[in-house]
């Protein structure tokens, strides 16, 4: 009986350990979509550099990079994007990075 029990207790710990987890919009975490304030943009690394805000005013910084022929652009292309623009963005982690799938203006 206390074998089934501790069988149960180390497979229930080994599936709360591979669970993803994704953050909020705010951006931290593997957040599937978050917005923030464009700081750079290297257009030769495919790499928007991003302010946002995060839980209890902190700002943070994150890369963002994109595919200029897939990802989808609403209002806004990678050739337009300025330091200060306002940004929301959509994507996942690829890697160890944060690539866009979209991104558009708010």
């Amino acid at each position: 009986m206390m074998r089934n029990i501790s069988l149960a207790l180390v497979s229930m710990l080994i599936v709360a350990a591979c669970a993803t987890h994704y953050g909020n919009r705010y951006g931290y975490g593997n957040a599937p979509e978050f917005w923030g304030t464009v700081t750079y943009v290297d257009a030769g690394a495919n790499r928007i550099d991003l302010d946002y805000v995060g839980p209890r005013g902190r700002h943070y910084a994150r890369s963002v990079y994109y595919d200029p022929r897939a990802t989808r652009w609403d209002g806004v292309g990678y050739r337009d994007l300025r330091r200060g623009d306002r940004i929301y963005v959509n994507g996942g982690d690829r890697n160890g990075r944060y690539w866009a799938n979209s991104i558009r203006r708010y």
